[in-house]
């Protein structure tokens, strides 16, 4: 009897024991997967800036100051602002997603603010990093205190950390990305490119554009067309604008067409007069009509006005009056003009058409005055190309 008992207890016994290791192993598994949701990296890409390319006077947490730095670093006011007011309330993500990306603009002094949000509340994370940035500052003292006040489980004990937090540090490539944009301010344009290459190589894939314009600035258009097409394969609609220009002023409109249409499908319906003139330039008189049509029903005169010739016969000297107006809506080799900037300008702004309308008009009449292009973006630099057309790329 006491064999039988004896060998019960033992059966007892391992099946405990096999019970306590199953559920040891089950927690070290969650705690594992804990660690590593915890030491995720701090997502910024809430913020990328989608269309809008210009601050917002309705924004009250940020100033024009502010807003014009976060538009020239590809960033939307709007979903900071609106972060802003959700970090002030408390919220843990919009605090930490917001000390990364000032951190990356190092911008410390708003990196601190917005900590100090989480430290107000006890989050853990925003306590570490906060202490972190004040020890890098030299200020050990205010630095221990925080780190006084971190839990217990966020302590090591016997050289292992048992509550791993996310830190804010600087995405792989940021460096070469801030680098980049400085050395454009200094005009530096060649190793501004180089840096940007490095950040896109790096990860930062939106340093495409970037990289696309400086090509473009430095007369590298088949570099700058690559570039671009990087920039449309991920989904920049914009960049067939580009593509389509700088493809157009090389003498390849047969090749531009394809980008262009995908511009004018996309919403952009100023296209439809350079894509008339690219089958015009062929002689495809019944595509250009067709495109003339369209864009003076877009409201284009000038568009308008090739259609009354067109169809009154006129069509050889139509020819050389739309190689003329090509020239000023596209640009040429000895411009950085592109159809962003010229034709979007140029078709789309009424007044402009009207005043190209009389241009022409004075031309037929006088013979010896021509109509002067519009050299205004020719003698644009870089800054000006980044902050009217990079910020409109995602």
């Amino acid at each position: 009897m006491k064999r039988k008992i004896m060998f019960v207890i033992v059966i007892l016994a391992i099946g405990m024991m096999s019970v306590s290791c199953f559920k040891k192993k089950k927690d070290e598994k969650k705690d594992n997967q804990q660690v590593q949701q915890q030491t995720k990296d701090i997502n910024t890409d809430i913020f990328n800036l989608g269309g809008q390319a210009q601050g917002n006077p309705e924004i009250r947490n940020l100033t024009p100051e502010e807003q014009q730095n976060l538009i020239d670093n590809q960033i939307d006011p709007l979903k900071v602002s609106e972060a802003l007011i959700k970090a002030e309330n408390g919220d843990k993500e919009a605090i930490m997603s917001l000390a990364q990306l000032y951190y990356n603009l190092k911008n410390n002094e708003k990196v601190k603010q917005i900590l100090q949000y989480g430290v107000n509340r006890n989050y853990p994370e925003a306590i570490y990093n906060l202490a972190v940035i004040l020890k890098q500052e030299g200020n050990n003292e205010e630095a221990n205190k925080l780190i006084a006040k971190l839990p217990k489980t966020a302590a090591t004990h016997e050289g292992r950390q048992q509550m791993q937090m996310r830190q804010i540090k600087m995405r792989p490539g940021a460096e070469a990305y801030n680098r980049g944009v400085d050395l454009i301010k200094a005009k530096r344009y060649s190793e501004a490119k180089a840096e940007f290459e490095k950040a896109y190589n790096a990860g930062i894939k939106e340093a495409d554009i970037r990289v696309a314009l400086l090509n473009k600035q430095l007369k590298n258009n088949s570099e700058a067309v690559r570039w671009f097409q990087k920039a449309a394969n991920r989904g920049v609609k914009e960049a067939n604008i580009e593509i389509g220009a700088i493809l157009y002023d090389g003498g390849k409109q047969s090749e531009s067409r394809p980008y262009l249409l995908k511009a004018y499908n996309a919403g952009n319906k100023a296209m439809a007069m350079p894509i008339a003139l690219s089958y015009h330039k062929q002689n495809n008189m019944a595509e250009a009509l067709k495109w003339y049509k369209i864009a003076a029903k877009n409201g284009d005169k000038n568009a308008a006005a090739t259609v009354e010739r067109i169809e009154k016969g006129g069509v050889i000297n139509e020819k050389k009056s739309n190689e003329k107006q090509a020239k000023a809506f596209l640009g040429n080799g000895n411009s950085s003009q592109s159809l962003t900037e010229s034709t979007l300008s140029n078709v789309k702004s009424k007044s402009k058409a009207e005043e190209a309308t009389k241009n022409e008009a004075k031309s037929e009449k006088q013979q010896t005055q021509t109509p002067k292009p519009n050299n205004k973006s020719s003698n644009s630099s870089i800054d000006d190309i980044m902050k009217k057309k990079a910020m409109e790329y995602k």
